[in-house]
C-alpha cells in the first residue's frame, strides 16, 4: 500500500473565471466534503463536479462582490 494517497484538486468557476481554490482533498472525497472544505474557506458554491478527465473537483461559486 502507497502511503501517499491520491489527492484531488478543487477548482471554482466565477464570472470572472476559473481558478484554483487553494487546497486539494482525497480522492475518495465526495461532493458534500468538498462543499464543506470550500464553504470554511469562505466560497459558498452553488454546483459541483467532478472532472475525471483533471482529476478535479470544479465547483461554480457566487462571487457577491460582482453580485453587489
Amino acid at each position: 500500500m502507497s502511503l501517499m494517497s491520491r489527492r484531488r484538486r478543487v477548482f471554482v468557476d466565477t464570472p470572472k473565471g476559473r481558478r484554483s481554490a487553494g487546497f486539494s482533498v482525497p480522492e475518495n472525497a465526495v461532493a458534500a466534503d468538498v462543499s464543506m472544505a470550500l464553504r470554511s474557506r469562505g466560497w459558498s458554491p452553488y454546483a459541483l463536479r467532478l472532472d475525471p478527465e483533471q482529476h478535479a473537483w470544479i465547483a461554480l461559486v457566487m462571487d457577491w462582490r460582482r453580485a453587489a
